[in-house]
């Protein structure tokens, strides 16, 4: 009787433990890893390629824990959208002072209780004057609110009370707003790549409150919100003063030849209502533009001193504004800023976005600032709005 066939032994082999897998080598030691697979000392034969390629994902996905040496850090911690290079170095991290409305490291790492209350607080016509007008618009919630820093980001502290803290709270209109232009037609929708709120405060009837003029409209709302109507004073193209204080005495200004302007005294003086502050800044805006807002504000030369409420000015034409209306820092330095801007012609104040990610851009002074719809700024242009007192940057 011939006995049963037995199978030859096979020879003897290493195997390296790895998680899940048992990696075989054959004993000719050719080291052919995609040989054989061991599944739970399990054997599964690789015949394909393609079986080969999947077998070999396998053991590189079972090698990876092992091989990283640090954590990978979190999706969430992605810093925002970085400006464009430039050659330029980059401006020292050192903290600003925070009186001065700027964040020291220390105090980004956690909001300060005066910034939670005001982040809290919704928008008010005593604050916000033309939210009590009959033809307000609709406001719901402020800006600080709706917004978050994002990850390990916090709000710089800024002085309560300050233009930073007023502009850091502006009424956002209701989600699904578009920005329209002065005569209502829709500018761009609600859903624009390049949107993400739009700011709840009239554009006017006429076009008048363009790119430049917003940031004067803000200046002397808040000023007035404040009763401090003997500091509300801007000035025209020609350079000429044009205090509200002229204004409330009864005089206009008038031109002579359609490019020149003066005061004359048109009527009597008397108390000024809102209306009558409204109409006072149609005049200011049709007779201001980007030069005579470069002639008004000071320029910023350094970029760590940088609150809500400044602002870059493309001073050539065709004039721009991008006004800082919030920024947030992390512990080591870094910061990020929420902008916002009108075109021409004249339409809703608006939140930026330098895409669909976040509405945050990236602040890194050296590297230009790359905003939709117009050219790119340069920290160059970085500008500041003060009050005659020259009161300390931050409470201006």
């Amino acid at each position: 009787m011939n006995a049963s066939p037995v199978a030859p032994r096979r020879p003897p082999i290493d195997r390296w433990p790895v998680g899940l897998f048992w990696l075989r080598k054959n004993a000719a030691g050719r080291g052919d890893w995609c040989n054989e697979l061991y599944v739970r000392r399990r054997p599964l034969r690789v015949h394909t390629l393609k079986q080969k390629l999947f077998a070999g994902s396998l053991l590189f996905a079972a090698l990876l824990p092992l091989a990283c040496k640090r954590k990978t850090p979190p999706q969430d911690e992605t810093p925002p959208v970085a400006a464009r290079a430039s050659t330029a170095p980059s401006a020292s991290a050192t903290a600003p002072n925070p009186a001065s409305g700027s964040a020291s490291a220390a105090a980004s790492a956690a909001p300060s209780e005066a910034t939670t209350k005001e982040t809290s607080e919704e928008p008010t016509p005593a604050t916000y004057p033309w939210l009590g007008a009959p033809d307000a618009p609709k406001a719901d919630g402020s800006l600080a609110a709706r917004i978050t820093p994002p990850p390990g980001y916090a709000r710089i502290p800024v002085q309560s009370g300050s233009f930073s803290a007023f502009v850091r709270g502006l009424p956002l209109a209701p989600k699904g707003t578009p920005v329209v232009a002065h005569d209502g037609e829709i500018v761009r929708a609600a859903d624009d790549d390049y949107v993400e709120a739009v700011v709840a405060i009239d554009v006017g009837n006429a076009d008048l409150q363009q790119s430049s003029d917003v940031i004067v409209r803000l200046h002397a709302e808040w000023l007035w919100g404040r009763g401090e109507l003997s500091k509300i004073t801007y000035v025209a193209s020609t350079k000429l003063e044009l205090p509200l204080s002229r204004w409330e005495k009864g005089q206009r200004l008038v031109t002579n030849n359609g490019s020149d302007v003066f005061w004359a005294i048109q009527g009597k003086p008397k108390e000024l209502d809102y209306a009558e502050f409204r109409r006072y800044l149609d005049a200011v805006f049709n007779w201001g533009n980007s030069t005579s807002l470069s002639v008004r504000s000071r320029k910023l030369d350094k970029p760590e001193e940088l609150v809500p409420g400044d602002f870059f000015l493309h001073s050539h034409a065709p004039g721009h504004v991008a006004i800082v209306l919030d920024v947030a820092e992390k512990p080591g330095g870094e910061r990020v800023a929420l902008l916002g801007q009108v075109l021409n012609p004249a339409q809703s104040l608006h939140v930026l976005r330098p895409g669909r990610a976040t509405p945050w851009f990236s602040l890194r002074p050296g590297n230009a600032i790359l905003t939709p719809y117009t050219s790119e700024f340069d920290w160059s242009e970085l500008r500041r709005l003060d009050v005659p007192s020259e009161e300390a940057p931050g409470g201006s």
